[in-house]
């Protein structure tokens, strides 16, 4: 495996209102987390996603500084994909001048754009377009692909297209995209097939399997697996999250039928460390577990728990608790330990 690597979020809107997800940006917990990263975790490779693009060239340069392969991932969320192209032009021209400056990376043009971008699935929102791809999962990869996907695979294609041109008239290095697994990618746009691939109640056999139709003869990476930390996350995969419907105004969780999950860090450890076990014998060329820290939902007890609706190797402190004040504001949950095991072998 020659990437063994871990996402790392330096600001995205998921809710065009909103903050970003990292807010305020910290120079310094950046350096702490890439070193922790590359010695801590013991990975060789970060996917750094954002939209900010100067965040995401001060966190490459602290990457490359630890000794780290850069997957540089702009990210503008809630946006038209004919808005796009402009913006990863100019993303890719700082990333050409970190690749002459000698860092180790690899471009990669978007993530999951039928879902994150308007214009190709119904829907307004996130969440609106996640509930229609949700209602058509089982026909989006079925052996026969309906109509109505056939025709987003064509807005996507052209979109890709538009993105890829602007992206190599700037910059001269590897370029990827992470591509969700209903989506139908032309991969003789990039130089490595990148997938998010995460299990969501698939046996072990076929999970394993489902990589086939990903294999072309280019190098293929996982750029994003993962779990939440809470009973019964597991099967839900990259669903997790979505127990979670929204904060009350005192900082408690709304959770779906008002159930609160029960935290369970031990299962988010054991779905990570058997997915990159499956993964390592299927022979991928990389691998990303999503994600390094997700401050935007903090730990705490009971319903003021969001850490376990998120998919992160650490727990992020809340504010009021002296923890937070700290370098880092955080500590490893059981997934990093056994993320670091399994690198370090």
């Amino acid at each position: 495996m020659k990437y063994r690597g871990v996402v790392y979020d330096v600001g995205l809107r998921f809710v065009s209102d909103q903050p970003y997800s990292v807010e305020p940006f910290s120079h310094a917990l950046a350096e702490h987390d890439m070193n922790t990263i590359a010695t801590g975790l013991h990975a060789n490779a970060v996917r750094i996603e954002g939209e900010e693009i100067q965040r995401l060239v001060t966190t490459a340069r602290i990457a490359n500084a630890a000794g780290l392969t850069v997957f540089f991932n702009p990210w503008k969320m809630n946006v038209p994909t004919r808005e796009l192209p402009d913006y990863f032009a100019e993303a890719a021209r700082a990333a050409e001048e970190l690749r002459r400056d000698g860092v180790d990376i690899v471009f990669v043009c978007g993530c999951e754009i039928t879902l994150f971008n308007d214009g190709i699935l119904p829907g307004a929102t996130l969440m609106e377009r996640v509930a229609w791809l949700g209602s058509q999962a089982a026909d989006a990869t079925g052996p026969k692909v309906p109509a109505v996907f056939q025709e987003k695979s064509t807005m996507l294609h052209d979109a890709l297209t538009a993105i890829t041109a602007a992206v190599r008239a700037e910059f001269s290095g590897p370029v990827t995209y992470s591509s969700g697994t209903w989506e139908n990618v032309d991969w003789s746009l990039f130089d490595v097939v990148g997938v998010d691939y995460y299990r969501n109640g698939e046996t072990a056999s076929e999970y394993v399997a489902g990589l086939d139709r990903f294999r072309i003869g280019k190098p293929l990476v996982v750029m994003e697996v993962g779990s939440c930390a809470y009973e019964g996350a597991a099967a839900r995969g990259a669903g997790g999250f979505m127990l979670l419907e929204g904060q009350n105004p005192d900082g408690t969780g709304k959770f779906v039928n008002n159930i609160v999950p029960t935290r369970s860090e031990r299962e988010q450890a054991e779905y990570v460390q058997e997915q990159l076990e499956l993964l390592s014998g299927a022979e991928v060329d990389g691998v990303f577990i999503y994600v390094f820290s997700f401050p935007s939902y903090r730990f705490g007890e009971g319903a003021r728990d969001l850490d376990m609706m998120s998919f992160s190797l650490v727990k992020t402190f809340p504010d009021g608790d002296p923890r937070s004040n700290q370098m880092p504001p955080w500590a490893p949950k059981a997934a990093f330990h056994r993320v670091a095991d399994f690198f370090q072998r």
